[in-house]
């Protein structure tokens, strides 16, 4: 085998190995989240219907999560909880945005490819006030997990990485023992 067909053998072999650790890694599915959320015109946001303040609780997701949130009014107005991306104290666009509830709502949404800390509202201003001076609170949105070279999703890449090396290990043998076999043994030498 020549220099040049085993070198050509040689970057085949990489590049599906390459090939197949890039479409065989294990894509790390979004989470489900469940979040309760109680909210009050008066006192703000809580994860309880004791614990409620102004500003609420941190919330933090990832990119694609699942959200489901079990919004409870703890007063008598009706309320609409958003994520305010723009900082304009106004559901709208692509904002996450609740339906209206006067006691409580299940209510979930995906969670968009925008990362950072926003602010997480109720826009109602139904009767005297309105809900913006105190119910607010932060939301952070993380980049979507992937998998982690030492994490426990980490195996199948690992299994791929060492079949690779090992048909590689197998290549180089079977070239050489290859040559081997062509090249003549040498002259018996005479004494």
């Amino acid at each position: 085998m020549s220099y040049t067909h085993k070198t050509l053998v040689l970057l085949v072999s990489l590049v599906c190995g390459l090939a197949a650790v890039s479409f065989a890694a294990p894509h790390v599915a979004a989470a489900n989240v469940n979040i309760s959320l109680f909210g009050s015109r008066a006192q703000g946001w809580g994860l309880t219907n004791t614990s409620l303040t102004s500003p609420g609780p941190l919330l933090t997701v990832h990119v694609g999560d699942n959200v489901t949130l079990n919004l409870t009014a703890n007063d008598t107005f009706v309320h609409r909880w958003f994520i305010d991306y723009d900082d304009n104290n106004a559901s709208g666009g692509s904002e996450p945005t609740s339906p209206n509830f006067g006691t409580a709502v299940l209510w979930n949404f995906t969670v968009s490819n925008r990362t950072g800390t926003y602010h997480y509202r109720s826009d109602r201003s139904a009767g005297a006030g309105a809900d913006l001076p105190t119910m607010v609170g932060n939301i952070t949105i993380l980049a979507a997990e992937g998998p982690g070279l030492f994490g426990p999703e980490s195996n199948t890449i690992l299994v791929i990485v060492g079949s690779i090396v090992i048909v590689v290990a197998v290549l180089v043998f079977a070239t050489y023992f290859w040559r081997r076999m062509k090249t003549p043994p040498p002259p018996p030498q005479k004494e």
